[in-house]
C-alpha cells in the first residue's frame, strides 16, 4: 500500500527487559486506509462454521472497549480494565476496526526485531500508540499525542499493572532526571519543549520512517496467521489481541511529515 509510514517514536524513558526472546528473524498524526481484515485462527466452530473466539489475555472476562484519542483517555481506560492487567488486555480491548502500521526499523528504544517483529503504530485519529512485537519494549505501550503540525507530546507505559495509574505516570516515566530537565525521548526527536497540556509533559517533533523501512500490512497479518503459540507464546499472544478479536486496517501517516534523517 502507497503511503504506509511507521513513526520514529518517543525514546524509552525507563529499562525495560525483552519480550518473549524468541525473535524470528515518534509518533505523529495519520489517517487511516480502508484495507480490512478479520482475524483468523486454525479451527472453526463445529455449529456456526465461524472460527471461535480466541481465550482473553484479561485477568477477567470484560465487555470495556474504549476509542483513546488522548494519553487522558488511554489513562483513563487503563485504570478501568481488571487487574493485574496486561499490555495484551489493553490492546484486546481496543474499538475496532483498529489501524495499524508497522515498520521494521530500529531506529528506536522500541526497535523491530526484523521485519517478521515488527515495530507497530496504532491510529485512533490523530492519535497514535505504539507497540513491540518481541524483543526489547515489548511490555512498553508509547504514546503520541499532536498538538500541532508535526509536533507530539510523548509518554510511555509499561506493563503488567497491579494498581491504579496517576495521571503524570506516563509523563515522569521518560524523564531524564526527576528535574524535569527533558525527556529521553528528546535524543531522536528534536526541538523539545514543555507541553503546558500535562504536569512534567513536554512535545516535540514528530517523525515519520521512510517507506523503504515499512512492512506491508499483509505481510503483518501473515505473520499472525503463520504464528505457532507453542514455539512463541507471548508473540503469538500480542499478534493475537491485536488481529484476533475484530477487524485490523491498514494505516498511512502523511507524506509531508519529515523523517530523522531530515535532520542531517
Amino acid at each position: 500500500m502507497r503511503g504506509l509510514f511507521a513513526l520514529t517514536a518517543g525514546c524509552t524513558g525507563g529499562s525495560e527487559p525483552a519480550g518473549s526472546g524468541t525473535t524470528s528473524g515518534g509518533t505523529a498524526t495519520g489517517e487511516a486506509s480502508t484495507l480490512t481484515t478479520g482475524g483468523t485462527t486454525p479451527t472453526t466452530s463445529s455449529t456456526t462454521g465461524e472460527p471461535p473466539p480466541p481465550p482473553t489475555a484479561c485477568a477477567e472476562p470484560t465487555t470495556l472497549s474504549a476509542a483513546p484519542r488522548t494519553i487522558a483517555e488511554a489513562v483513563a481506560f487503563i485504570n478501568e480494565l481488571p487487574q493485574p492487567l496486561t499490555l495484551d488486555c489493553f490492546l484486546e480491548r481496543l474499538e475496532r476496526p483498529l489501524a495499524i502500521a508497522a515498520t521494521k526499523s530500529v531506529i528506536s528504544l522500541q526497535p523491530a526485531e526484523g521485519a517478521s517483529s515488527p515495530r507497530l503504530f496504532l491510529f485512533f485519529g490523530e492519535f497514535v500508540m505504539s507497540v513491540a512485537v518481541d524483543g526489547h519494549g515489548f511490555q512498553l505501550l508509547e504514546f503520541g499525542e499532536p498538538v500541532g503540525q508535526w509536533r507530539s507530546i510523548k509518554a510511555e507505559v509499561s506493563f503488567p499493572l497491579t494498581d491504579i495509574m496517576g495521571i503524570e505516570a506516563p509523563f515522569t516515566r521518560v524523564l531524564r532526571d526527576p528535574g524535569g530537565g527533558g525527556t529521553s525521548c528528546g535524543v531522536c526527536h528534536g526541538s523539545e519543549a514543555p507541553a503546558p497540556e500535562y504536569p512534567q509533559a513536554f512535545a516535540s517533533d514528530a517523525l515519520r520512517f521512510p517507506d523503504f523501512e515499512l512492512v506491508s500490512f499483509a505481510d503483518l497479518r501473515g505473520e499472525y496467521e503463520r504464528c505457532d503459540p507453542a514455539a512463541q507464546p507471548e508473540r503469538c499472544a500480542r499478534l493475537t489481541a491485536l488481529f484476533g478479536h475484530g477487524e485490523v486496517e491498514a494505516a498511512a501517516f502523511p507524506e509531508a511529515m519529515p523523517t530523522i534523517y531530515d535532520y542531517e
